[in-house]
Order: structure tokens, then C-alpha cells, then sequence
């Protein structure tokens, strides 16, 4: 079978998984139909008495749906309105609402394909990438990307970024030309100049310092010996940052002549109860909907194994981890990860008198840790996503619509496939199987929930 026949197989297959749950959901709530292929205004909303929560009906894209009939400043972006406006022509709310899912729709079909693309060029792998593009196409938080909101749009300018910052071969002036034209849009699309701030210049500084310490040489040999593809990501990081910058300038001007305030969109933020300080409570509370736990832990647990990896591949040491094997029981823990590391924690040491139990890990002269710990692309997927979570962490005292972040764009899954290549057991693919069958049954509850006008992360 071709590429070409593989990826058009894998994203049928995922579309039509995707699609079956929201019929599915349909049998439960009739609604979930209706809502998603018709548009009532506000005003309706506000005098139907069958709908109970009001101002939940459409959430932000009521919001999206104002900015696109005309411009306004708040804590919501305007890009994809000006998209729509210019797409559609909107002379109404109900006709925006209608837009917004029409470009939002079209880019979620248009992302799997371009995700299966990148997986596979990465991982090198079939199997592994059809089942990460069935992973991130049926996540409950993919609803997202076609409701009208702005996750269909970012999330395939956050395929394209990825896969130009992964491009090796091809003209470098292109690269950069078309990185700084995607992050522009990005960052007119969603509040994210922080976020790609701080992945593009701690990425950079990963890949030098990781050879640094590896190498042991000094720094004048260290930068002579890979001239070339270091200037090439300070560029890289350069374009992304001063790009960032420069789209949020523009929409904090908009903002400075309708408001008078530069930074309007910031300070919006705080009605929503954020606010500078430090929250780690966030990690005690089980109260949180499944999958905004898992957002929060699963990043996290990814870090440790990273950097326990990491220690091994600087330092030429041998370390021993306690791997647990795939059972049932281990798989249903992993549903609750604060649960499943208090579990973990407690059968390490046990597992720490019995060395037996113990997996050895040595990857000082593994070719593929090297190429991974190298990759100027798997450390901005990695700390893009780390990046909301220390937001979340600093700002509000809460876990905030994180799994949408997590889950509904593609970092987190493309930094999954960089390092799940080097995994060759069998476990790996029922775990992701496992959680494929998991995310089935919460993008059905997810689709009810959209039916019943409730909140959905």
C-alpha cells in the first residue's frame, strides 16, 4: 500500500470514528443534532424557557460569533472571526455561528492527515502512527475543533509548525518566511505569545546544553563543531519570538484605539479569576473531570521519564525503574494518574528490595536517545505544553480548561511519538488501544454534554 493510500485509509478510518460517536451520542440526546447543524441567536436563547443554562448554549463562540460581525477587544482573539467575516460575509449572529463551524470543520479533516504525515515521518513506524492519529482525532477534547471555536483553525497552524521547525531539508529562508507568517496567525488566534516565548528559547537552550554536558567540551569547540545548525535554531527562535510579539501588537493596538488598553486581553483574563500567585493545591484535589486531571499529571509524568532518560544519557550511568506490567489493573489506575503515582510510589520501593523487578536503562550510546534529546522539535512540543501547565499553576488556584489545551492540539501527541518509537513492547500498543477505547466513551459523554448546553472543559 502507498503513503498516500495508508494516510487516506487512516484518516477515513479516524473521521469515521470521530463521526459515529457523535451519531451515537445523538441516540442519547437529539439535541446534540440539532445544535451542531443549526445557529439560534442569543436573543432566542434568552427567551426559550426549555433551556436552562442560558449562557452556556454556545459558551465562547457566541463570543467569536460577535467578533465576527464586528471587531471588538476582549479576552478572545480575532483572528478566526476575520476569517469567517471574510469567508462568509456574516450579517448576522446566526450566520456567524454557522461559519465558525463550517472553517472550524474543515480544518479538523484537514489536520489528520497533515498529523498522520508528521507522525509517520517521525516515528518511522505504521502501526505506532495510525495509532496516535486515531488517539488524537477521537479525543474528547477534538470537539473542539469543530464546535467554532478556535482549536480547528490553531491546531493545523500548529501541524504546520511543527512539521516546518522539523524540516530539515528544505531551503532554511523558507523555513523562517513561513514560520514567522504561521506564528503571526497563531498568535492572532489564541492568547499563546507567552507560551511560544518561552517553548522556542528553553528548546534552544536544551538542545545546546544537552550537548554541552555530553560532550564536555568548551564552548568555542562546541559551537565550531555545529555552527551551522545552531545558527540555525537561534534563527529558528529568533522568528518565532519576535513573531509572536509582533501578532499580539497587532491586536493590542485594536485593543488601545476601542479601549485604550494595550494589554487589554491580559487583564480580561482576571474576571475569570486568575490572578499571579502560586496554586499547588491544583495537584490535591480529585474533584476534577478525568481528563483535566490527566492533563495536568500526564505532561508531568512524561517530564520524569524524560529527564530520568536524560540523566542516563549525559552522565553514562545505569538506572534501575520499576516498570509495571500491563494489566488490567494498572491500566484502570492510569485512568486516575493522581491515584496511579501515590500506587506507583508505593510498588517502587517495594520493587527496590526485589532488583529483579527493576528495568535497567542505559541510553549513553543509544543513537535513537540521541536523536530525540537533539530534537529542537520534541523539546518545543514538551515545554509548549509544560508552558500551560505552569500558567495554570501561577495563575488560578484551579485546573482551567487545561485538557483543552492538552488534548485538543497536537504537542503533546507529537512529543508522545519521539519518544514511544524507541518502545518495541507489545504493552505500549494495548496501552494506546486502551486509552483509544477510553477517549471513544468520553467523546460520546462529550457530545451528550454539547446537547445539553454543558460545560465541556
Amino acid at each position: 500500500m502507498s503513503r498516500i493510500s495508508k494516510t487516506a485509509f487512516i484518516t477515513l478510518l479516524s473521521l469515521c470514528l470521530f463521526v459515529i460517536c457523535f451519531f451515537i451520542a445523538t441516540l442519547f440526546e437529539s439535541n446534540t443534532f440539532y445544535k451542531f447543524f443549526s445557529a439560534i441567536s442569543l436573543e432566542k436563547i434568552e427567551n426559550t424557557k426549555e433551556i436552562k443554562d442560558k449562557a452556556g448554549y454556545y459558551y465562547d463562540v457566541s463570543a467569536y460569533a460577535a467578533m465576527t460581525i464586528k471587531d471588538q477587544c476582549s479576552a478572545f482573539y480575532p483572528m478566526v472571526p476575520w476569517i469567517t467575516r471574510y469567508l462568509f460575509n456574516p450579517w448576522n449572529f446566526e450566520q456567524a455561528v454557522i461559519g465558525l463551524k463550517t472553517i472550524s470543520s474543515i480544518c479538523f479533516v484537514i489536520g489528520i492527515p497533515l498529523f498522520y504525515y508528521l507522525c509517520e515521518k517521525i516515528s518511522k513506524n505504521v502501526n505506532l502512527s495510525m495509532l496516535m492519529t486515531l488517539l488524537f482525532t477521537v479525543s474528547p477534547m477534538a470537539i473542539f475543533r469543530v464546535i467554532g471555536y478556535t482549536e480547528g483553525v490553531f491546531s493545523l497552524l500548529c501541524l504546520i509548525l511543527i512539521w516546518l521547525i522539523n524540516n530539515l531539508s528544505i531551503n532554511k529562508q523558507f523555513v523562517y518566511i513561513f514560520t514567522f507568517l504561521t506564528v503571526f496567525i497563531m498568535s492572532l488566534c489564541r492568547p499563546v505569545t507567552l507560551q511560544l516565548i518561552f517553548s522556542s528559547f528553553i528548546s534552544f537552550a536544551a538542545v545546546i546544553l544537552i550537548e554541552k554536558f555530553r560532550s564536555k567540551s568548551s564552548w568555542q569547540n562546541l559551537i565550531s563543531s555545529s555552527k551551522d545548525k545552531y545558527q540555525h535554531l537561534l534563527y529558528l527562535s529568533l522568528v518565532i519570538i519576535f513573531s509572536s510579539l509582533i501578532g499580539y501588537s497587532i491586536y493590542g493596538s485594536i485593543c488601545w484605539e476601542l479601549r485604550g488598553d494595550f494589554l487589554a486581553p491580559f487583564n480580561d483574563q482576571k474576571l475569570w479569576g486568575k490572578s499571579l500567585g502560586f496554586y499547588p493545591q491544583i495537584f490535591l484535589s480529585l474533584e476534577y473531570p478525568l481528563f483535566e486531571q490527566m492533563s495536568l499529571y500526564f505532561p508531568i509524568f512524561l517530564l520524569i521519564g524524560v529527564c530520568v532518560s536524560l540523566y542516563t544519557f549525559i552522565n553514562q550511568k545505569k538506572i534501575g525503574v520499576f516498570i509495571p506490567s500491563s494489566s488490567i489493573g494498572w491500566w484502570l489506575l492510569s485512568l486516575y494518574p493522581s491515584i496511579f503515582f501515590v500506587i506507583y510510589t508505593i510498588k517502587f520501593f517495594i520493587a527496590k528490595n526485589k532488583k529483579n523487578k527493576f528495568t535497567v536503562i542505559d541510553l549513553y550510546n543509544s543513537i535513537q536517545a540521541k536523536e530525540v534529546f537533539s530534537s529542537y522539535t520534541f523539546w518545543f512540543c514538551l515545554f509548549f505544553v509544560m508552558s500551560h501547565i505552569i500558567i495554570n499553576l501561577l495563575t488560578v488556584d484551579k485546573i482551567y480548561s487545561l485538557a483543552r489545551f492538552t488534548f485538543s492540539l497536537p504537542f503533546l501527541f507529537v512529543a508522545l511519538i519521539y519518544v514511544l518509537r524507541n518502545f518495541k513492547l507489545k504493552g505500549v500498543d494495548n496501552l494506546l488501544k486502551w486509552f483509544i477505547f477510553v477517549e471513544i466513551i468520553a467523546l460520546v459523554e462529550q457530545w451528550i454534554r454539547y446537547g445539553r448546553h454543558q460545560w465541556l472543559g
